[in-house]
């Protein structure tokens, strides 16, 4: 599947994250779910809802990943401290860095944290696997202003901790390449998550601060969050024949040779969604599928997806083929 990137940062990552699996992340599971599937003609739709729920929970277990990062550089540096304290000519300066930053509050609330260092050791989630991007993430943060400055403070805070981290997460975790192929590489659900994840980890970390211990994110924040994921790949799969149809139906000033196969299974999600989830508003659903055609298709698939879309969920209405209830009725189209 080809991916374009905007100018603008993965978009999911400028919505006020407030839960961890938004319908926002669902679409785009499902999408990328149901385009593995259509483009090699599996139809087995208990396997793609399946799939679909453990991609989410995968990326859950990602946020852990992330959230345990403190713990692990902490280690690191620890380390580092041990192996310049045995050579002949330790380097005093370096063990007293390193020994500051392994000591910072922060580290030490995710070490004392034994209910979430217990799930991840349950789960296997360690930054064991991932030793060259975590090696590389700490150089990088050594070199750095921020690094200085919490290194010159003489009796760093909490604050100062957090603050320390916001910038570890922002300008080391959420740039290190080395880091992105290693987490594709090691898990498929993870491609394109690492962003996600870090921006809803960073929204976390005062509360984390509050509560003293790591929440694990509801995969669910609500029941209808559920029944959408659940049943947003089914429908689309059973009905796919025909909303492919529709799609083409609508396509007359359309070059139809350079409509790429994604265009089409986004319109018809997009049908699909309009039709089965009646609290949904048709515009909300309109814009979260072009979202989607801006990042994962052709760069002016969205001027498609937008305008077919807008064409067939507004003549459909007037066929009485989609209804709303009085929440899926906000901001109709125009």
């Amino acid at each position: 599947m080809k991916h374009v990137k905007t100018d603008s940062k993965y978009y999911i990552c400028e919505l006020l994250l407030l839960q961890m699996i938004s319908r926002s992340l669902i679409r785009i599971k499902a999408f990328k779910e149901l385009y593995s599937r259509i483009t090699v003609g599996s139809g087995d739709i208990v396997a793609a809802e399946k799939e679909l729920i453990l991609s989410l929970d995968k990326t859950r277990q990602l946020y852990c990943l992330m959230a345990l990062l403190p713990y692990s550089l902490s280690v690191l540096a620890l380390d580092k401290v041990h192996t310049q304290e045995r050579k002949y000519s330790p380097d005093i300066k370096a063990i007293e860095q390193n020994s500051k930053f392994a000591k910072n509050a922060f580290s030490e609330l995710v070490r004392t944290d034994s209910a979430f260092l217990n799930y991840c050791s349950n789960a296997s989630i360690t930054w064991n696997d991932f030793e060259t991007p975590l090696k590389g993430i700490y150089s990088s943060m050594v070199s750095k202003e921020y690094f200085r400055h919490y290194l010159e403070n003489p009796s760093p805070s909490m604050k100062d901790a957090v603050e320390l981290f916001r910038h570890i997460y922002s300008e080391e975790v959420c740039t290190s390449s080395v880091l992105e192929d290693a987490l594709e590489t090691y898990c498929i659900w993870w491609a394109d998550d690492l962003e996600y994840v870090v921006h809803y980890l960073l929204g976390q970390l005062n509360r984390i601060v509050k509560d003293l211990h790591i929440t694990l994110p509801e995969l669910f924040e609500n029941k209808e969050d559920s029944v959408f994921a659940k049943k947003l790949p089914g429908v689309v799969m059973v009905d796919y024949d025909d909303l492919a149809e529709t799609v083409s139906s609508y396509m007359q000033n359309w070059d139809v040779e350079r409509v790429v196969q994604s265009d089409i299974l986004l319109v018809a999600m997009g049908i699909a969604e309009a039709i089965t989830f009646k609290d949904i508003p048709l515009k909300v659903t309109i814009d979260e599928y072009v979202e989607i055609s801006k990042y994962y298709s052709t760069p002016k698939s969205y001027v498609f997806v937008n305008g077919l879309l807008h064409k067939i969920l507004k003549q459909l209405t007037v066929e009485g083929k989609i209804e709303k209830n009085p929440r899926g009725l906000i901001g109709g189209l125009v």
